[in-house]
């Protein structure tokens, strides 16, 4: 492909302040064949209003649809044009030659789909630890995804990627279809299962580090304690295996056995350290008491807890600079 265009589909709802930024941040790139497509589910105009200051973006607008990300992402697939399907949250933004990372990948034919990295913690610590990421899917279902946020500068193959900052050929999409609907709720793995699919029809999907997002993600906190969360994250990886994987006793065995009691174990980890953490908290706060009390009764404890402070007398010649020589001397 030469100069191919690029369709920039934005997944959004209720959240317009960050969606401003979103797009802004897209527009800045500066690839001149790109066109954006804002999906908006939200429940009220104000996403629609945000939007509506950019005449150049495409606007979809979804109305009594709660949670249903595959069926925004086909949306924007069925507005799009380009040559290339590009997607990213409305909490993602994308950094400095995010598209010319994307596009440099799709020169090579055999690759059917391009994801990159997403930077959680701002720069220059997220630049601390480097390394490729590990996101494969074995056979019975098992899905690990790992260091996605690492820095590194090579780019390598793996078997799915991040919803956030993914992008497809349209010749790849109309070959195998669009996001599979029926992962509901959470829509954990809606995305693995389109890559599982790229993959079996003989696809290429690469990590392209340099394709980066910055993904400072408003929906963590107690969002994955919830239990309507947990039912959906264990419902959707069920079907999942089951429909790219077959059943069978290797797939049972993991979905059914392995999987609950990794998560038993990690619950009950959690709730025996939540215990014990607030038995110490409890034991700290009597202790604290006493002390309190102690202050109270003891006047030479309340003098101590404001200690006089004693400075250095101050320079008699402030006002004169110093000098480089002495300054570099000073530092020595």
């Amino acid at each position: 492909m030469q100069n191919p265009c690029v369709s920039i589909v934005i997944i959004t709802r209720n959240r317009p302040f960050i969606l401003g930024y979103c797009i802004e941040y897209v527009l800045s790139q500066p690839y001149p064949h790109k066109e954006i497509i804002v999906v908006d589910s939200s429940s009220n105009n104000d996403s629609e209003r945000v939007v509506a200051r950019y005449p150049e973006v495409i606007s979809v607008r979804l109305r009594d649809q709660k949670n249903n990300m595959p069926q925004a992402r086909n949306e924007g697939i069925a507005a799009a044009s380009g040559d290339i399907v590009a997607f990213i949250d409305d909490d993602a933004l994308v950094q400095p030659g995010w598209l010319e990372s994307l596009l440099a990948a799709y020169r090579d034919e055999k690759v059917g789909a391009v994801g990159g990295r997403t930077v959680a913690i701002p720069s220059p610590f997220c630049d601390e630890v480097s390394g490729p990421p590990l996101m494969t899917v074995g056979s019975s279902g098992k899905v690990v995804m790992k260091g996605i946020e690492l820095f590194s500068e090579i780019p390598v193959e793996v078997d799915h990627l991040r919803g956030c900052n993914m992008s497809f050929r349209r010749e790849v999409l109309e070959q195998i279809g669009g996001f599979d609907p029926n992962y509901t709720l959470t829509n954990l793995l809606e995305e693995t299962d389109l890559c599982t699919r790229v993959k079996k029809a003989g696809w290429q999907l690469v990590y392209v580090p340099a394709m980066a997002v910055q993904h400072y993600t408003l929906r963590r906190g107690n969002y994955y304690k919830r239990p309507g969360t947990v039912f959906s994250d264990g419902r959707n990886s069920v079907y999942f295996t089951i429909k790219n994987f077959g059943l069978n006793p290797r797939t049972v065995w993991r979905q059914m056995i392995v999987e609950p009691g990794a998560y038993c174990a990690k619950t009950g980890n959690l709730v025996g350290m939540s215990i014990f953490n607030t038995i110490v908290q409890l034991i700290g706060r009597v202790v604290g008491l006493g002390a309190g009390i102690s202050w109270l009764l003891s006047s030479r404890k309340r003098t101590t807890a404001s200690p006089k402070i004693k400075m250095r007398s101050r320079c008699v010649d402030q006002q004169k600079p110093l000098s480089a020589t002495s300054h570099s001397e000073s530092v020595v």
